[in-house]
């Protein structure tokens, strides 16, 4: 039964879903985006924009990989299967940095999150090409650095959400952790490398703004 759950959990909490949520997170919290959280429409194109870019087409193109034998396992990959997977990714994301890009009404917090998501893909398939960097972990610190970063970028006092956030890192690790999945160390590293670019690259967006 304990399995059971911690694999739940580590399903709820997939890496290829944080984006997405933390996405919602920066429309509901910036004032400057919260009416587009209120908008169906608007709502939808993001949403919809956030999920291809970064769970569907990469999902996709893990499949293609799959099938022509290229990676071995999606549910247990080797260190090359990863980088293959993180390497055909990478397109995806730096797309879904330019959609965002280039529609100003969208707001510089949602161009300054795409960005610091692209920068940890980047030190993540770095990381993994010497470690077993928890993919999960990264995610998951990922969210909680973008709710540490907009307590900076809007001047608001998130703590519901950052209480949220941090839940959602202590259940992912444990989960990551229960399962034999990762060593303490490739969850660490995933955590620091999710938390400490998405709060900075918010924070620096903070100064570009006084600036």
């Amino acid at each position: 039964m304990g399995k059971q759950l911690w694999t739940f959990i580590s399903y709820l909490f997939h890496p290829a879903l944080m984006p997405t949520v933390a996405v919602l997170v920066v429309l509901w919290c910036d004032p400057n985006l919260s009416s587009l959280f209120f908008n169906e429409k608007s709502l939808l194109i993001v949403v919809a924009a956030i999920l291809a870019c970064t769970y569907i087409l990469p999902l996709l193109v893990n499949y293609v990989l799959l099938l022509f034998n290229k990676i071995s396992s999606l549910s247990n990959p080797t260190r090359t299967d990863r980088l293959y997977m993180l390497s055909f990714a990478a397109p995806f994301f730096i797309l879904g940095y330019y959609a965002f890009h280039s529609i100003p009404s969208m707001g510089e917090s949602l161009k300054v999150f795409m960005l610091g998501l692209n920068i940890s893909l980047i030190i993540t398939l770095i990381a993994t090409m010497f470690t077993k960097v928890s993919f999960h972990s990264v995610g998951a610190g990922g969210l909680l650095g973008t709710v540490i970063g907009l307590m900076k970028y809007t001047q608001q006092h998130l703590i519901m959400w950052l209480l949220g956030a941090f839940a959602i890192v202590i259940l992912t690790a444990l989960s990551r952790y229960k399962l034999k999945a990762h060593e303490p160390f490739d969850i660490y590293l995933g955590l620091m490398i999710g938390i400490a670019v998405q709060s900075l690259v918010l924070f620096f967006g903070v100064h570009q703004m006084v600036l």
